[in-house]
C-alpha cells in the first residue's frame, strides 16, 4: 500500500475529486500530514509489530512523506491515516466536519490499539532514601 492509496481514501471520505490537479492544495499538504501521522504513531506501530512478531519498521526522520512511497506503518493503521488526513485537510475550511472526522480517527486508533497486549516487565526501584 502506498501513501497515495491513503491519500485517495482521504479524498473519498471528503467526497473530493481524485482527478490529478483538481485538489492541488490537498496534494501539496498531504505528504507533510502523513509524515506527522506516521511519526506520532511510530511507537504504537512498534508495539503492534512486537506483539505480532514482525520486524520493526524504520522511524521516519523527515517531515515529508512522498505520496509515491510505501506506507511505512502496518496496513491496519491505514484506515486511521486516511481519516486523520481527511480531518487535517479540511481543518481550516469546515471545523464541524473536521471535529467529527478527528473523533472518528481517535476511535479508529483506539480500536486498532486495543489489540496490543501488555508486556510485563520488572519494575526498577529508582528512589533512594536520603537521610
Amino acid at each position: 500500500m502506498t501513501c497515495k492509496d491513503v491519500y485517495r481514501n482521504a479524498l473519498a471520505i471528503l467526497a473530493e475529486s481524485m482527478v490529478q490537479g483538481d485538489n492541488e492544495d490537498f496534494e501539496e499538504r498531504a505528504p507533510f500530514l502523513l509524515a506527522n501521522f506516521c511519526t506520532e504513531l511510530f511507537d504504537r506501530d512498534s508495539a503492534m509489530r512486537h506483539f505480532l512478531g514482525e520486524a520493526q519498521g524504520e522511524e521516519l526522520e523527515s517531515a515529508f512523506l512522498p505520496l509515491e512511497s510505501e506506507f511505512p506503518l502496518l496496513a491496519r493503521f491505514a484506515p486511521a491515516a486516511a481519516i486523520y488526513l481527511a480531518a487535517m485537510l479540511i481543518a481550516d475550511d469546515n471545523q464541524e466536519f473536521h471535529e467529527k472526522l478527528y473523533e472518528r480517527y481517535c476511535d479508529t486508533i483506539a480500536s486498532v490499539c486495543e489489540n496490543i497486549s501488555a508486556i510485563s516487565e520488572k519494575i526498577l526501584n529508582r528512589y533512594k532514601c536520603w537521610v
